[in-house]
């Protein structure tokens, strides 16, 4: 080996112009991978506190019907759940570039069940407790059919009383809800999908429910006038 090769040999050794680049090509894909990864927990964090916000108001929205004078049964129809059921849009605008993107139309995206459930006392020896799931039965007075593809509650049998940690159930409800009077239940279930790797990550499943009493009447029930399907009364209201 000459002169001039070990001398270009040496030069080359202890140069280290390029080990920036190097390393930035080493660390690169890892920090884009965080960087995505950061990108898809924020949109799943925002999805969930969406789907919360989506039963929290249109619970809301249906407890406020309010009662003709002289009367404690209020009702909503079929206008009223379109309406409620139409809000999504305006709660929940990241299903209109969601549901695109899997191929689907925005109300394929989501499931949203309203339903009026109505307790009974079944027994007269209630007092002194606080759990009354075993002295009230819940019977569902209407439950919308027309807007989660058959996951409603169903009229029959009666809803079950389950823990209140128990994951929302569409035929239970938590015990701590159970006593006089009726409610409005809402369910909120969103299948959330990543934008990137969703062929490797399974979806992510959210699921809300909330259960409000009414406020201005001892009942909501349904007025089955103008009825396209998106509810049923159930039989005996």
């Amino acid at each position: 080996m000459g002169p001039a090769v070990r001398s270009a040999a040496r030069r080359f050794g202890t140069d280290t112009r390029a080990v920036s680049a190097v390393e930035f090509a080493l660390i690169f894909p890892v920090l884009l991978i965080l960087m995505i990864a950061g990108t898809q927990l924020v949109t799943y964090i925002n999805a969930t506190r969406k789907v919360e916000l989506l039963a929290q108001s249109i619970s809301q929205m249906l407890s406020q019907a309010q009662p003709p004078q002289n009367t404690t049964v209020a009702t909503v129809n079929a206008a009223d759940l379109h309406f409620s059921f139409d809000s999504t849009l305006v709660l929940f605008p990241y299903l209109m570039k969601d549901a695109p993107r899997q191929g689907l139309q925005w109300w394929q995206d989501i499931t949203i069940t309203f339903a009026s459930v109505a307790f009974t006392q079944t027994a007269s020896n209630c007092t002194g407790t606080t759990d009354l799931s075993n002295c009230y039965a819940a019977n569902v007075v209407w439950t919308s059919t027309g807007t989660s593809g058959g996951n409603y509650r169903p009229c029959t049998p009666a809803q079950l009383p389950a823990d209140n940690t128990a994951p929302p159930s569409r035929t239970t409800l938590p015990r701590s809800v159970f006593g006089p009077g009726s409610l409005i239940a809402v369910d909120v279930v969103f299948n959330f999908q990543p934008s990137f790797g969703a062929r490797f990550i399974p979806a992510v499943r959210i699921a809300r429910s909330m259960y409000v009493q009414p406020r201005y009447a001892a009942l909501v029930n349904f007025d089955t006038t103008g009825n396209d399907g998106i509810a049923v009364k159930c039989p005996g209201y």
